[in-house]
């Protein structure tokens, strides 16, 4: 089965030379790579380099005209709101909790006003009486995305109503 589902948001317009995308990889899930040449509707592979330099031909089923995802610019990698990335799509999700946690250590970010958090087995001096003073009072959004900052917005609708 097709791990893209049928109303992906994938490659469609933007076929040019350089753009870059997301390919299914059988160990890491997903993989980046460009697109070294254009793509024209009906060809039957797209030619790519992988971040290794790798050059890969990639295959594409003429009839579906499943294309890869498209990947986000770099410059909106490692938000702390998923909604705010331009591609919301299985690899781009997985890729910015990948970067939030490896590179910048928080378990948590947002979706919209959902909180999404990664167990990093182990624990974490994140929930200290003087972590919950510095989420009180505050709006969610105003500060890194925490369960605190769910529970202060929480407490102030409930006192709202």
């Amino acid at each position: 089965m097709d791990p893209r589902g049928s109303s992906s948001p994938v490659l469609r317009c933007n076929t040019r030379q350089y753009t870059r995308v997301w390919i299914p990889d059988p160990d890491e899930v997903w993989r980046s790579a460009e697109l070294t040449k254009d793509y024209k509707e009906g060809e039957k592979s797209l030619q790519l380099r992988l971040e290794d330099e790798t050059v890969r031909e990639y295959p594409i089923d003429v009839q579906s005209n499943q294309l890869p995802f498209l990947r986000n610019p770099d410059i909106l990698v490692g938000e702390n709101d998923l909604t705010a990335l331009s591609y919301l799509h299985e690899p781009a999700v997985l890729h910015n909790l990948k970067v939030c946690f490896l590179e910048s250590n928080h378990i948590y970010t947002y979706c919209g006003i959902v909180l999404v958090a990664i167990n990093p087995y182990e624990q974490l001096p994140i929930y200290g009486q003087d972590v919950i003073y510095a989420y009180s009072g505050q709006n969610m959004g105003d500060m890194d995305p925490h369960i605190f900052a769910v529970a202060e917005e929480a407490y102030k609708q409930m006192a709202s109503s």
